[in-house]
């Protein structure tokens, strides 16, 4: 069974002829979905490193107090561990999610639950799957000035509306639209800047081996000194032709009269910095440097890429994915959809150790934690931590300095003896 297929046994199809009220008085529509752009290798690179790095995290359902977090084994955990729905693993569904975003300037994700009811009365939901929708183009409006909705168009033809509260919605390019992203007032990508450039690019890269290629074909021009007639010239044209065509060694021999003069024709030069301009155009709009795509990245290069291209999705997903699926009242007490992504595993081996004796010292970390750094699996005992006693709380701090000077409790350290 189809994802299409299972989400039109789940999806509500609605029976609204027309919205009373459009965002901004009109239909915001996105339909921009890539267009040329992403037959370029340059673009999907660039967007396939940022999902890649997306598929690492992991989400936990959390409840947050001031002073610790308590991670819940709850349905949604449970269902992030490792199936978000029955087709796609935690790591597909994140990818997807953020190629579906970079790609459209939006994605909705549907989250599909049960409604349990209790002896006394009370209801909850009880989240089943979470499905990363892909419509060929969406609208969003107002029905009855109450509630907001969004209809969603598939590529089979057939179309459902949801309320956009029970929809997380990401945005990838904010324009002037207050609701949905993409980069302009209707939702659509603006791809002119950077198809100019591709266009730019592509025809480099394409004049190279043609370039090459006549170096390596025309040699010279001919011209016979003769005055015979059309037919005869046919007929010495067509036996010189023979004559290159034959040659085994490059060298010609011909009876004719002539003059032969050498073209000199150069392969293309293209400067680095042409090139290096042409994709940093490319790397730049997507976040991602040319070491991160290479591969051949330091500590330094990889943090700076985490902040621009992978903790904004972080920031927003929590958010969007909290206020969606928790009450309002589970919010208050603390309830949070929470996306960790561990920046340890991509330092060198120097900032590694400096954190080791950092967690040796203060106890951050256990043993078997800190070997994990280092690729060194876990042993017995290893879950216990370490720490330092040159150090003290600060809630001890007192009782220390004056046990120190020998005060005892409940007397005036600055009374005078």
């Amino acid at each position: 069974m189809g994802v299409l297929n299972y989400l039109k046994s789940v999806l509500p199809r609605s029976q609204a002829s027309r919205y009373k009220l459009w965002l901004t008085d009109t239909q915001p529509i996105f339909s921009n979905f890539g267009e040329d752009i992403y037959l370029s290798d340059f673009v999907n690179n660039a967007i396939e490193r940022v999902t890649m790095e997306v598929s690492k995290i992991e989400l936990k359902s959390v409840v947050e107090n001031r002073s610790e977090i308590r991670v819940q084994n709850d349905d949604i955990t449970r269902l992030f561990r490792f199936k978000p729905n029955p087709l796609q693993t935690t790591s597909d569904f994140l990818a997807n999610v953020e190629w579906i975003r970079r790609k459209k300037g939006n994605v909705f994700i549907y989250p599909q639950y049960e409604i349990v009811r209790l002896k006394d009365g009370r209801e909850f939901k009880r989240y089943i799957s979470f499905y990363p929708l892909n419509p060929q183009w969406i609208e969003i409006g107002v029905r009855n000035q109450t509630a907001w909705e969004v209809r969603f168009y598939f590529e089979d033809g057939s179309n459902y509306t949801l309320p956009y509260a029970d929809l997380i919605h990401l945005k990838w390019r904010r324009g002037g639209n207050t609701v949905i992203g993409g980069g302009d007032e209707h939702g659509n990508l603006n791809n002119y800047e950077i198809k100019r450039t591709l266009d730019a690019l592509d025809k480099t890269i394409q004049g190279l081996p043609k370039s090459i290629e006549a170096s390596l074909q025309v040699k010279g021009v001919f011209s016979a000194k003769t005055m015979a007639d059309q037919v005869k010239l046919n007929q010495i044209r067509d036996e010189f032709e023979k004559h290159i065509v034959t040659s085994s060694n490059g060298m010609i021999a011909t009876d004719l009269a002539g003059e032969f003069t050498p073209a000199k024709i150069s392969t293309a030069d293209i400067p680095d910095n042409v090139m290096k301009f042409l994709k940093a155009v490319i790397q730049e709009r997507y976040g991602v440097s040319a070491a991160i795509l290479s591969g051949d990245y330091t500590g330094e290069q990889h943090s700076a890429f985490y902040q621009t291209a992978i903790e904004e999705f972080i920031v927003q997903f929590e958010q969007a994915a909290t206020a969606c699926i928790y009450t309002q009242r589970e919010m208050d007490v603390g309830h949070r959809l929470k996306a960790y992504y561990s920046k340890v595993q991509y330092m060198d081996s120097k900032s590694k150790l400096e954190l080791a004796n950092l967690a040796k010292e203060t106890g951050i970390m256990n043993l078997n934690q800190i070997g994990a750094m280092f690729g060194i699996e876990p042993f017995e005992g290893g879950n216990r931590r370490l720490q330092s006693l040159n150090y003290v709380n600060l809630e001890d701090v007192d009782s220390y300095q004056k046990g120190k000077a020998g005060v005892k409790e409940g007397e005036n350290d600055n009374q005078e003896g």
